[in-house]
């Protein structure tokens, strides 16, 4: 099941993409509604995330709970994680667009078309919400600790659901474009990387990166409207 759900998002963000092109007869259109593809998929795997979780006796959303005992701690050291994990979410987007266009607004301008107003508006709150739900919950609360027992290399387990993470972004939205695909299968590892090494040494920081990362998107979608 992990192996399986590894490439899962990276796939169904594919088939959103398609579906949106087809209804709208144009794959050039369908690419600047990758926010909602994106929505869509998160509802998709939280549901399906609901589902395994049953399945396996355990409800899904007690992984969001804080852990009491460590608060104190937790909030202390996930005080200077957060500042590292924005660093690491910005920064290598900016240096990116430099060594592969000399220009930093082309990412931007690729991403941020302009799309209704009303739909703007609901990705405003759905976006960062099902993503907080659905992302980091998928790959360091279910698979990376499935591979931890599965997998022999303890470092494996933890860098797979980093890279895989991070190349989903390929799907999201895909445009036929080498300096674009290869831009945004990378610029998100280091941050995946930092999420995931933090999880294998003290899980119990879960429920502050889930927070941390529904806050960073709600300024992706922002910058709807910062772009129009």
């Amino acid at each position: 099941m992990p192996f399986l759900l590894l490439p899962g998002r990276l796939i169904l963000f594919l088939v959103v993409q398609a579906l949106i092109a087809f209804l709208a007869s144009s794959w050039e259109f369908s690419q600047k509604y990758w926010l909602l593809t994106a929505t869509l998929t998160n509802i998709i795997c939280i549901v399906l995330l609901i589902i395994i979780y049953r399945k396996e006796g355990n409800n899904y959303f007690s992984i969001f709970r804080f852990s009491k005992k460590s608060i104190k701690k937790d909030i202390l050291i996930f005080s200077g994680l957060a500042v590292l994990s924005i660093l690491l979410a910005t920064v290598p987007a900016q240096l990116l667009s430099y060594m592969l266009w000399d220009d930093p607004d082309v990412p931007t301008s690729l991403l941020f078309a302009p799309i209704e107003d009303w739909l703007a508006y609901l990705l405003l709150i759905s976006f960062p919400l099902t993503i907080a739900l659905a992302e980091l919950g998928l790959y360091f609360k279910y698979i990376m600790p499935k591979l931890l027992i599965q997998l022999k290399y303890k470092w494996l387990a933890v860098m797979l659901p980093a890279v895989f993470l991070s190349l989903q972004h390929i799907t999201l939205p895909y445009i036929p474009d080498f300096n674009f695909i290869l831009y945004r299968s990378i610029v998100f590892f280091p941050f995946a990387l930092l999420i995931g090494l933090s999880l294998y040494y003290r899980p119990s920081l879960f429920v502050y990166f889930a927070i941390l990362h529904g806050i960073l998107d709600l300024g992706t979608v922002l910058m709807i409207f910062i772009n129009k």
